[in-house]
């Protein structure tokens, strides 16, 4: 009887011990965060504002968002992206990229996003196939990109009382040249050469459709983007994952906007993300 209970004994704790080294790593959650504003003639009120909006929301929530930039030009951007990258322990990171500012498209018809930095010496884009390119090489459990800018090609904008420029992409007063200095009818594309495939188990989500301009202040709170707005009150929505955050904020955008302005997104999320966790395991059903 003696040796059966010691016996009982050791298979309990060998058991428990097994328990508690199987038990899976807390995900690590990094955040790099850019608002770019300070733009040669072509100065945002927004970004910023947006930027700091997001990374305190995303602070709370247990993102570590030590890279913020505000204005930034495309060396400090590279230098984050090294940082970043340093930061991402691989399959086991949400890693979320958020960039507010002048973006576009440069052919009609195109999904290949541009994001303006704000160097004054010359014009300066980075690629959305450079950060696929990122993250397809931080291998990240789970990405998530969000991006407030213009996706209508043409790259307007409209100038309110003081200056104000009411949409986030307007290309069109810029000198565009090639690095070895010769102008060109479209600007030096400095990110050249990525590959364009789509990484794995990401969710990119835009603050407009193709051909929908991004506006640059809320009619809620002129301090923030509409897009941003909402986002920085759904981010922290408790207990529903990311593709319902970014419905919520649909919702909210679309009704702000008066249908003018929807954010859209691309997805190959592979499974439910929580940024707030839910607290039982158990399938997601969307309201009625």
């Amino acid at each position: 009887m003696l040796k059966f209970f010691m016996f009982f004994y050791v298979f309990l704790i060998l058991g428990c011990s097994s328990h508690s080294l199987t038990k899976e790593k807390p995900i690590k959650r990094v955040a790099l965060i850019i608002g770019n504003s300070d733009y040669k003639n072509n100065v945002l009120q927004n970004p910023i504002n947006d930027a700091k909006g997001i990374a305190k929301t995303l602070k709370s929530i247990g993102f570590d968002v030590s890279l913020t930039l505000f204005n930034s030009t495309l060396e400090e951007f590279n230098n984050a992206l090294a940082k970043l990258k340093s930061k991402v322990e691989p399959n086991n990171t949400i890693l979320l990229i958020y960039f507010a500012g002048h973006g576009n498209t440069l052919k009609k018809g195109s999904n290949e996003q541009f994001l303006m930095m704000t160097d004054k010496e010359e014009t300066t884009f980075v690629s959305i196939y450079k950060l696929y390119d990122f993250l397809n090489t931080a291998q990240a459990r789970h990405n998530i990109m969000i991006i407030d800018a213009c996706r209508d090609y043409q790259g307007h904008y409209v100038a309110l009382e003081k200056g104000k420029k009411n949409y986030r992409g307007n290309f069109g007063s810029v000198t565009l040249r090639s690095t070895d200095g010769v102008k060109k009818s479209k600007p030096a594309l400095f990110d050249e050469g990525y590959p364009s495939k789509f990484p794995r188990s990401t969710i990119v989500s835009y603050a407009t459709d193709l051909y929908e301009k991004a506006k640059d202040w809320s009619i809620y709170d002129l301090h923030h983007s509409p897009y941003s707005y909402a986002l920085i009150n759904h981010l922290d929505d408790e207990e529903i994952p990311i593709e319902e955050v970014f419905r919520r904020v649909r919702r909210s955008l679309l009704k702000e906007t008066e249908h003018k302005q929807g954010n859209t997104e691309k997805t190959t999320l592979e499974k439910n993300i929580w940024l707030l966790p839910k607290q039982e395991n158990v399938a997601f059903t969307p309201p009625i």
